[in-house]
This record gives C-alpha cells, structure tokens and sequence, in this order.
C-alpha cells in the first residue's frame, strides 16, 4: 500500500472519527442539560435535520467527482442548478408539511421549529461544489478541513445555546450555523467562479444520476432514522431520549467502522487481470474476522454499554442494559453489511443495492405493526433487526455469484443473528423503560 494511499486513508478516518465523536458529544450534553424529556423534542429535530440532509444531497456531489465530465465549468453549473432547486423543493415541502409531521410525532410545540428546518436545507442548496474536485486527484483535506470546522462550529453553538436557554431551540441554532459556515468555507475555498445556471444540453445527464437519489432517500429516511421515528410517534419523547442514548455508543463504532471498511477494502478488492482482487481464501478469512469480530462487538456494547452509558449521559439513564442489547444487533448486522457491500461495489455488482436499501426500510411498517401488537419500545430495535437481516440475506445472494464465499459461514451468520433477536423477542412482550 503506498504511502499516499495510507495518508487518504489516515485523513478519511480522522475526519469521520471527528464527525462521530462530535455527534456523540452533542447528545451527551443535550441530555444533560436539558433532561430526558426535553433530549426527546431535541432528538426529534436532530432526525428531521438530519433526513433532510439525505434530500438536498441527491448525490450531486459524488457526481461531479465520479463523472469523467466532472471538472468542466458547464457541469458544474448545472450541478449547482439541481442542489439549489432540489433544496428549495425540500426546504419548501418541510414549511408545508410542518404541523401534521409535528402532531404525527405527538409533538405540536415543535411545528414552528420544524418548519424553520426548511431553511436551513434551503441554505445548504448554495454549497459551491468545487472543492469536491480536489478528489478527482485523490486528495481529501480540504473537506476533512471543511467538516471538522462546521461541526465543531456545530457542537459549540448547540452546547452554548441549550446552557443559556435551557430548551431544544439550541439544535435548531448549531444546525443553521453548520449550514452557513459550509456555505462560507465552500466559497472561499473555491477554485473558480460559482453559478447555478444549467447548460440545458447537461440537464438530462445530471437528473439521470440525481433523480432515483432523491426517490432513494425517503427510503433511507425509513432506513436510517425509522427506529426514531416510531418511537417519536409512538413512545414518550423519555422514552426516545433512552432509545437513542441506549444506542448512541454502537452506532458511532459501526459508523466509524464501516466508512473505514469501504476506504480501505475497496482498493484492495477492485478486480485484476479478469480475476477478483484477493483470493477466495482471503475473502473468508474476512468475512469470518466480521462475523466474529460483530459477535465481540455485541458482547463489548452489551457488558459495557449501560455502564458507560449511565455514567456519560447521567443517573436518569441508568438501568438501560435490555435496551442497549437490542438495539446492538442491528448495529451488530450492519458490521458485516458494510463489509458485503464494499466487496459488491469493488466488483460492480451495484444493481442489487437498490433492493438492499428496500429490505431495511421493510423494518419501518414492520416496527409499526409490532408497536400496534402491544410490544415493548424493544420491538422497534428488533424490527430494525430484522430489516436488516433481510438486506444482509440480498447481499449474500448478490455475491454468490463471485463464488468467494463459503456457505457454511453464511449460516453462521445468520444463526447468530436468529439466536440473538430471539432473545430480545421474548423479552419485548414484558420490558418497558420506566
């Protein structure tokens, strides 16, 4: 591996490392500060901020680093043409539909602030893109630079505001700063003039790659936020500031742990001379370190996790060790997951993503319906469980057809997974958080 290589690696990981340990921060001193129930509202419009975020994205700036066409002026314009229209669309959707999303979530105090968080997508919309290129050439500091700046900047406001006022109103603040500060350093930082004027000849070729993003992201929005969402919706807003504390510490691992995998690995297992990158060999010896490596997560996050979690977050959060077990199997499979989708997306076997995107949603109706069944709050985690497990089974059939991975690890792998959310099975029918 060479040394520029392991630098990008170093500078990648050091700056999701940052991103997570903020994010991290910001719900420890929120929880402290403003109680659980007040966390709860909080957490709410961390999910919302953070859905929206998926929406004004559409991927545009993966594309104008991916596309061979991607340095031209022309195309950048256009590029900027569709994240300011795409986030003007989302930021006026949210303004629109901010009082029924805030009684869906039996939270009508948050109308305002919700419909606020249009603004700060809208904002996000004039992000100058340019900087972005410098990853045309492998180079990644400037954007490590930018996103350690804007959450800092993020972290400090949130924190200040919630001490001086003592209410959710804080997030709202650190959001907007995020949003400005990126705009500003974007600009500086820029490499040429910026415009959002589309050359009508590229409209076509952009909204082929942006377009099925923005269908694509609601389906993350069930994906990723879902769990939250249901218990928002359906649990007290205590009981959602003890979901999300219960699960924080796992799911900055497995973040931090799968933005790793796919940095480092996906070099490694790019195809050569007709052949796959690493022998069959090698491939199981991998996919049995996570499988076994997601096992000593499980157990590390289930001994280990209320203690930390009672002691960062504070006494009201004591108590909380049925939950951070349920809620780590998820996080458990998405270990192995990410490891499954670098080795497809190294081999292009990306068509099946669409679908593996689909059966994590799936967890979505499915928490809705064993809440109705008169579950537990342990039957969301559970069902996101599931949701996963059902990706995780595509992506072992989108592989098999590289004839790299052996069965019998396979059934290890689901086993595993079976025995584990068993367990949390028979305890959701009679567990409740206090």
């Amino acid at each position: 591996m060479s040394g520029g290589m392991l630098k990008n690696i170093f500078v990648v990981g050091s700056s999701h490392a940052f991103i997570y340990a903020n994010t991290f921060l910001r719900g420890v001193f929120l929880a402290r500060i403003l109680g659980p129930h007040d966390y709860g509202l909080a957490l709410i419009l961390i999910s919302i901020t953070g859905a929206l975020d998926l929406f004004a994205d559409a991927g545009i700036d993966r594309f104008v680093v991916q596309s061979r066409f991607g340095h031209r002026s022309d195309l950048m314009r256009t590029a900027h043409a569709f994240r300011v229209g795409g986030s003007a669309v989302v930021g006026l959707a949210i303004v629109l539909l901010s009082y029924p999303v805030s009684r869906a979530f039996d939270a009508p105090e948050l109308w305002l602030p919700i419909a606020l968080t249009g603004g700060i997508v809208t904002i996000r919309g004039f992000v100058n893109l340019s900087y972005k290129l410098q990853q045309r050439e492998h180079r990644f500091g400037r954007e490590a630079g930018i996103q350690a700046t804007i959450y800092t900047v993020e972290l400090l406001a949130t924190t200040l505001v919630a001490l001086w006022t003592k209410s959710y109103w804080a997030v709202l603040v650190g959001a907007y700063l995020n949003a400005i500060t990126q705009i500003v350093l974007s600009h500086m930082l820029a490499n040429g003039k910026y415009s959002f004027i589309p050359r009508g000849k590229l409209v076509g070729l952009v909204s082929r790659f942006s377009l099925p993003i923005y269908m694509n992201a609601a389906l993350l929005l069930a994906s990723a936020q879902g769990d939250r969402l249901v218990i928002a919706a359906s649990f007290s807003k205590t009981q959602l500031a003890f979901y999300a504390a219960a699960s924080a510490i796992g799911a900055g691992v497995t973040g931090l742990a799968g933005s790793m995998t796919m940095n480092i690995m996906l070099p490694r297992l790019a195809p050569r001379d007709g052949g796959p990158g690493l022998s069959r060999r090698h491939i199981n010896q991998i996919t049995a370190l996570f499988i076994g490596g997601s096992l000593v997560f499980l157990a590390a996050i289930t001994l280990a996790g209320p203690t930390l979690v009672g002691l960062l977050y504070g006494p009201a959060f004591v108590g909380l060790g049925t939950l951070v077990f349920a809620a780590a199997i998820a996080q458990m499979i998405q270990l192995e997951q990410s490891w499954l989708t670098t080795l497809l997306m190294a081999n292009g076997l990306t068509a099946r993503f669409p679908m593996i995107t689909i059966m994590r949603a799936a967890a979505f109706p499915t928490a809705l319906v064993l809440v109705s069944l008169g579950f537990s709050i342990l039957a969301v985690p559970l069902a996101f469980a599931f949701g996963a497990t059902l990706s995780l089974a595509v992506s072992y059939h989108a592989a098999s057809g590289l004839k790299l991975i052996d069965g019998r690890l396979i059934v290890v792998s689901f086993a595993r997974v079976l025995l584990a959310s068993a367990a949390v099975l028979l305890l959701a029918r009679s567990w409740a958080v206090a």
